[in-house]
């Protein structure tokens, strides 16, 4: 408050901060989707910053490797002034980039036999490597080989993971990533009562036994939210890489923000294809941005060549094409011309309407009712489009059924106009984000993330 602090470094909640002599913003990792806060009262700390930055008449530079999609296309409408980085810290070159099929090495082991061989002569060179999955535990669902059973959670519309050891737990159990729910696993099937239950998948703790199995004299470290629950053990854990005694290092996407290894020879990603077929139309973009993300981790304080493993089944897909020459220009345009056949973002306009209940019926009925109020104040000739309800990707979230309406529009000054006539209309009829009739919780979303 007093301006004593020349450089003030903070995560989202910082651009409020109240900063008299601020001469400049810097949001780093701008097209990082953790800017966005989803829950309680929601807002874009990057879309905060680029406002605060215009309203104070204050310059601010948006840094990334990978831009979102709506930096990059205000760039090329003029709005933005672009300053390129040509080439990487120290002169170092960029890694070699190889797409390889999901075959398995062995019943036992399901890491591709050539990522295994590029392990092995990676270790032979006396260099770090870095395994990437997206999935924490042993195995993202169980069930049985008789009947079918899976294993659900009954609060959400998930499945409970299967942990060799979770926290204070030391057994095998199954949790749920969404609610946290954990049990034991059964001895035998729930329903039909046969012993025959199965895991299928992998998580970072089935690949950390597998690479041990295989490499039983290295030294194998798991990084995932289940290793790194406090900053102290996260500390220990960064040390371990850092100090080089970690020679294979098993992870989720944490590994890859914002660390500087210094002796990374050999980058893998497995099921890459995990986040790149889903009904988020953004998945495209964010899966791009992690594989440039991941693969800067390599080669970065050496000369020597590195190398990326990317595990997929679709190697033709735009994704994973453009990866492969690092092609950031390449990718944009030609996802910039989709999304503007789609009229998507940022051609278009998005805004959701969230509702949860106890049951249902309660949040379609409750939805269809403010779907009926928007159709009859929204302006058709602006180009707004009002659709159905649908329930969510993930539709009961600890005992709550949650759906959604999505609103899109051609421009966002009519869009505005509409959220706003609505907000107040819902208000009126709720106490606090409740409504009166039916108890349903809601909330309205603007330029949402995900659909």
């Amino acid at each position: 408050m007093t301006g004593a602090a020349r450089i003030v470094l903070g995560t989202r909640l910082s651009i409020m901060t109240p900063l008299p002599k601020l001469v400049a913003i810097i949001v780093d990792e701008e097209n990082d989707s953790s800017f966005k806060q989803q829950e309680g009262l929601g807002y874009s700390a990057r879309d905060l910053a680029i406002w605060r930055a215009k309203n104070e008449r204050l310059p601010i530079i948006l840094v990334s490797a990978t831009p979102s999609s709506q930096t990059w296309h205000a760039v090329k409408e003029g709005r933005y002034q672009e300053i390129r980085l040509t080439s990487r810290v120290g002169g170092f070159r960029l890694p070699s980039v190889e797409l390889v099929g999901p075959d398995k090495s062995s019943d036992s082991i399901t890491i591709n036999s050539k990522m295994i061989s590029a392990l092995e002569d990676n270790l032979h060179k006396n260099r770090q490597s870095l395994i990437l999955i997206n999935r924490r535990g042993m195995a993202p669902v169980i069930t049985c080989l008789s009947c079918g059973w899976l294993s659900e959670c009954n609060n959400c519309s998930s499945y409970m993971v299967m942990h060799r050891q979770l926290g204070h737990f030391k057994s095998p159990m199954m949790c749920c990533h969404h609610c946290g729910q954990a049990k034991t696993i059964p001895q035998r099937c729930p329903l039909c009562g046969d012993a025959d239950l199965q895991p299928l998948g992998r998580g970072t703790q089935k690949i950390e036994d597998q690479l041990q199995t295989l490499f039983p004299e290295a030294k194998v470290l798991r990084v995932d939210a289940d290793t790194a629950r406090t900053s102290k053990k996260s500390e220990a854990l960064f040390e371990e890489i850092h100090d080089g005694s970690a020679q294979i290092i098993v992870g989720t996407q944490m590994l890859a923000k914002g660390h500087d290894y210094q002796n990374i020879g050999l980058v893998c990603v497995l099921d890459a294809d995990a986040r790149l077929y889903s009904n988020d139309y953004m998945a495209p973009e964010h899966l791009f941005a992690q594989l440039v993300q991941v693969a800067g981790r390599a080669g970065r304080f050496s000369g020597e060549p590195t190398q990326i493993l990317i595990e997929t089944r679709y190697p033709n897909d735009p994704v994973y094409q453009y990866i492969k020459t690092f092609d950031l220009a390449g990718f944009m345009e030609n996802l910039m011309l989709t999304r503007q056949e789609a009229g998507l973002p940022p051609f278009g306009y998005q805004a959701l309407v969230h509702a949860e209940a106890k049951q249902r019926q309660e949040v379609l009925a409750w939805l269809n009712h403010t779907k009926e109020y928007l159709q009859s104040i929204a302006d058709t000739q602006a180009g707004i489009t009002i659709f159905d309800p649908v329930p969510k990707s993930i539709a009961r979230l600890g005992g709550w059924e949650r759906s959604q309406l999505l609103i899109e529009s051609r421009q966002r000054g009519p869009l505005q106009a509409l959220l706003s006539a609505l907000d107040q209309y819902l208000r009126e009829r709720s106490v606090g984000r409740i409504s009166k009739i039916g108890k349903v919780r809601w909330s309205i979303e603007r330029d949402p993330l995900i659909i």
